[in-house]
């Protein structure tokens, strides 16, 4: 069949659809036949206009499929330039591969997470968000210095003590002088074991609590690198530390993840409220037991010092305005009730139950207690708080003749409560905690400005941990606003 023959058979078929036509509805009105097609083009309008994906819409996805939390679902704001997705399926929203390329000198991006309450989508009131965790009255890391007509300046015996200014100052020019090229401090190096997730976080902390941050300070640079270095260990389930061998998982993500929440809030950096972002939705929805804390891996049965960390991480989040759902400090508080003494002992705390209390797990569990409670409130009301408080106080900072009595883990969670509590409880700590360390601060040499790793776990994270955790001490006032007291 030629090419006319083809368009005549066409022809044909045109002819015979219009002939059908006018025997079906030839002796139909055609007011009946307008109306008809008037409805036909609104119905087809409205279809079009329904299947349109809006500009901006909420997205729900599975954070985890894990079958405990298989049916829990987040609706997140739906963040600009990031991978598409399709509208018609639940996925997972995924910044791993977030390129990272720091430039301290150019001004904070978008805050992609503004607006957020802190509370997640829970919506439950019982922890007030503005409780600060970061910075004189509230602001992200007192960046600047003491403020001018500083409120605190003549109440507290540590904000013009130039001593302990020249002992800071040392201690963050060693640990800038020990981190490695790609961002990390290397535990192995120096004198401890392959902690460095962990080691890295904190070292980092120390950075943000003298104020310097990715985008100002003279060791931002140092900062910038190991914010890089926690994003690029970030793996697609949110969760940092698994490539460090020693000290235990819930240690490593909840530290890194807590320098994160506060290098955010301090830059407003993008890729830094993402990575901070990730971490708190893996603490919460993969590490943390529903109802209750977290320990070493994820699920495990909780122990005090790891439920800590993360209650730390979990609030700097929330002060960076980051999504934390208020039920897990409500779990998290349920297992400090558990492992809390009450009546003689009342306040004493322990690692997995009431009977193995001690003065480091009790400042652990106080200092969780404190930051979970509205501000304003007197908390020596409660015996519980004042019991730790007054169990604590009878144990003051000291080195010891063979470095017997070092713990910079128990002066830094003990440190940041009597902080909180003010008084006589902080005139009596800070002197005999900084005495200790402005004696044994190592002068000359390559461990000029470090301290020696001789306390309580320090073997496992050598030099840094001990150096950063000395640094965190003696910034205790620097980092954390007072709650209770002026």
């Amino acid at each position: 069949m030629n090419t006319f023959a083809v368009e005549e058979a066409g022809a044909e078929r045109s002819a015979g659809l219009a002939d059908a036509l006018q025997d079906q509805f030839g002796a139909t009105p055609w007011w009946l036949i307008s109306i008809l097609l008037h409805m036909l083009f609104l119905l087809t309008a409205m279809v079009v206009i329904v299947a349109r994906k809006p500009d901006t819409i909420s997205e729900k996805f599975v954070l985890l499929p894990d079958k405990a939390v298989e049916n829990r679902e987040r609706t997140v704001e739906e963040l600009p330039e990031t991978a598409t997705t399709d509208p018609d399926v639940t996925c997972e929203l995924k910044f791993s591969n977030v390129e990272y390329n720091p430039d301290p000198e150019i001004e904070a991006e978008l805050d992609v997470l503004k607006g957020t309450d802190g509370l997640g989508e829970t919506g439950i009131a019982e922890f007030d968000t503005r409780i600060p965790i970061m910075g004189p009255g509230g602001d992200p890391g007192g960046r600047k210095g003491l403020p001018v007509g500083d409120p605190y300046r003549d109440r507290d015996p540590g904000r013009l003590d130039p001593d302990r200014r020249h002992a800071l100052a040392r201690a963050l020019e060693w640990l800038a002088r020990h981190q490695e090229a790609d961002g990390h401090w290397d535990g192995e190096k120096h004198e401890g074991e392959d902690t460095d997730a962990g080691i890295t976080g904190l070292a980092t902390l120390a950075f943000l609590g003298a104020g310097h941050t990715e985008t100002s300070g003279r060791y931002r640079a140092n900062v910038s690198r190991a914010v890089g270095w926690m994003i690029r260990e970030q793996q697609d389930d949110g969760c940092i530390g698994r490539t460090s061998r020693c000290g235990g998982l819930g240690y490593h993500h909840s530290i890194c993840g807590m320098a994160l929440a506060q290098a955010y809030a301090m830059s407003k950096r993008r890729p830094t409220g993402e990575a901070a972002q990730k971490a708190v939705d893996y603490s919460v929805y993969v590490h943390q037991v529903p109802y209750s804390g977290w320990r070493y891996g994820a699920r495990e049965t909780p122990d005090t010092s790891v439920t800590g960390w993360f209650m730390m991480q979990l609030k700097s989040a929330q002060v960076a305005r980051l999504k934390v759902p208020a039920e897990s400090f409500i779990g998290a508080t349920n297992f400090l009730d558990k492992v809390t003494n009450a009546g003689d002992y009342a306040g004493r705390a322990g690692y997995q139950d009431r009977r193995q209390f001690n003065r480091t797990l009790t400042a652990v569990a106080l200092t969780g207690r404190l930051f979970t409670r509205p501000p304003g409130e007197n908390p020596l009301k409660d015996p519980v708080i004042r019991g730790a408080a007054d169990y604590i106080i009878d144990d003051l900072p000291a080195w010891g003749n063979a470095n017997e009595h070092v713990n910079f883990y128990y002066w830094y969670y003990a440190g940041v409560a009597m902080f909180q509590l003010g008084g006589d409880y902080w005139k009596k700590w800070y002197p005999a905690m900084k005495e200790p360390l402005t004696a044994n601060q190592r002068a000359g040499g390559d461990e000029d400005g470090s301290w020696d790793p001789v306390g309580q776990w320090c073997s496992r994270g050598g030099r840094v941990y001990s150096t950063a955790m000395g640094a965190l001490c003696l910034e205790i006032y620097i980092i954390y606003s007072p709650l209770f007291h002026r």
